[in-house]
């Protein structure tokens, strides 16, 4: 019985230290760095719509979107359109040594407009 506690408590430390590491790199980023805004669009649409972006050069992004409907995902793509990574968030930094478009998905939660926006800011070192 000894062992299994310090296993199950093994694994909660572990998830423990994840979250933590989670939110202080998010803490890190977003004071440790100036957001210099890329690409800020607020618009009003109906129905389920997308948002792309022009290629990014590499670096460090920090990509909002806000939706009165739901943010669907984040989709980061290489140039010829492949996906790179996916997150089901509002909120992403991603960071890259190649050009990159950033592709968000929206669904619309009533059958009238909605506002929708975005927000995609480099991040540069103080």
């Amino acid at each position: 019985m000894g062992l299994l506690k310090k296993l199950i408590t093994g694994f909660i430390l572990l998830i423990v230290i994840g979250i933590v590491g989670v939110f202080g790199a998010q803490y890190y980023y977003t004071h440790a760095y100036e957001q210099v805004p890329v690409e800020v669009k607020t618009e009003s649409v109906t129905g389920d719509v997308f948002y792309l972006s022009n290629v990014l050069e590499p670096g460090k992004y920090l990509i909002k979107a806000d939706s009165e409907g739901i943010v669907e995902k984040i989709t980061i793509l290489d140039e010829n359109g492949n996906v790179l990574t996916e997150s089901e968030t509002d909120n992403l930094i991603y960071g890259s040594s190649q050009r990159f478009q950033v592709r968000i998905d929206y669904k619309a939660t009533t059958n009238g407009p909605y506002k929708v926006s975005v927000g995609i800011y480099k991040l540069v070192k103080k």
